[in-house]
């Protein structure tokens, strides 16, 4: 054998074997539990209690009614963005992310690096969602009709349509699939002296060009409302209604393919890109998380020994709950991976760049920890 095969030999074995140790040593991490944390660096976010916060592109967006501001992952700032809104929500998909006024008319569109476009509808805004593609769906009403509005990623309408609520009802909730390309919206009615909800499917490709008012399937429940819904990354949409969670599968033919019965009332709900929670309060009034597939499989359940402020699901699939000063951290699989009770009051717990890395934001500071 040569000296150059043998040469090339080695280089495979050695990238064989550092592959094979980032594989176990990512293992590790994700089945270990950690109870502690070290602190590798330190910024100051001014005026923290009347900000919200949310994950954006490894770092940290923080708006309020009178701007956004997003940070880097070393805690520099990145853009500062000024808007005057009364009831701010921000909504991220990857690296895109609008800013809408809930019940007002100003949308802004913003990427990591700026602002890409900004809107100003003439009906006021019910609820907005963005896709991974950067293509923005925007639900209005203006009296006694509705508007379903499309943006693509540079601000151009790119379709639109009316509903009128004395045929379809109130809309209540919208999401938007992460091609961009169809949208789940939730509309309340009056039926029998009771609240009903109707579902509507919407698919704005050519599939979608070849219904009726592009509606690719419609589903009708009595005596329930449905004030949220969801699409998950495999196309399968979700809506959470009183009654329970209904999974719609994805596809030309659209059919519910799965129903989560509500045993007892539900206290709040959470959606992730791969499935969904629901909390519930039992005979004792104390919370109940389950967490479910995007297929309506229950994959584990947990009580919750405290309060809870926010549950929502990381990239990955594992739940933060945050309360007060206590944050917890369950893998997919329902094992609790992380478990602290801070000294202060936590505004905020936003994950970093790497798996054990995270933004703790506190009323005097915010810091980059790593947990051990």
């Amino acid at each position: 054998m040569d000296i150059k095969k043998k040469n090339t030999i080695l280089i495979g074995v050695v990238s064989a074997s550092l592959i094979a140790l980032v594989i176990i040593l990512a293992g590790v991490s994700r089945f270990r539990a950690y109870d502690s944390y070290e602190i590798e660096d330190s910024f100051r976010i001014e005026g923290t209690s009347g900000l919200n916060f949310l994950p954006f592109a490894d770092g940290i967006l923080a708006y309020s009614r009178d701007g956004a501001v997003h940070y880097e992952k070393t805690g520099a700032t990145v853009w500062n963005e000024a808007y005057n809104m009364l009831s701010p929500v921000a909504v991220t998909n990857g690296s895109r992310l609008i800013v809408y006024d809930r019940q007002g008319s100003t949308l802004v569109a913003m990427s990591e690096e700026k602002e890409l476009w900004n809107v100003s509808t003439n009906h006021t805004i019910v609820d907005a969602a963005v896709s991974a593609d950067g293509t923005v769906a925007v639900l209005s009403q203006d009296g006694e009709t509705g508007y379903i509005s499309l943006y693509n990623d540079q601000g151009k309408q790119a379709g639109s349509g009316q509903v009128h609520l004395d045929q379809t009802g109130y809309p209540m909730s919208l999401a938007i699939s992460d091609d961009g390309k169809r949208l789940i919206v939730s509309f309340e009615y009056p039926a029998d002296g009771r609240l009903a909800t109707r579902v509507n499917i919407y698919d704005f490709s050519e599939d979608g060009d070849r219904q009726k008012d592009n509606i690719m399937a419609s589903f009708r429940y009595k005596d329930t409302v449905c004030p949220e819904v969801a699409y998950f990354s495999d196309g399968r949409a979700c809506a959470f209604t009183g009654s329970g969670v209904r999974i719609y599968s994805a596809g030309r033919q659209i059919k519910e393919k799965a129903y989560v019965k509500a045993g007892y009332n539900i206290a709040a709900v959470a959606a992730g890109k791969t499935g969904f929670a629901l909390i519930r309060r039992d005979k004792s009034d104390k919370g109940v998380i389950t967490v479910y597939s995007d297929n309506g499989k229950e994959k584990f359940r947990r009580n919750l020994l405290s309060s809870y402020e926010r549950v929502f699901f990381l990239d990955d699939g594992r739940v933060m709950i945050k309360s007060g000063r206590q944050v917890d951290i369950f893998t997919r699989t329902g094992r609790k991976w992380f478990t602290y009770r801070f000294p202060d009051q936590v505004e905020a717990f936003i994950p970093g760049e790497t798996l054990r890395e995270f933004f703790l934001v506190q009323r005097d500071s915010t810091q980059i920890i790593k947990l051990s």
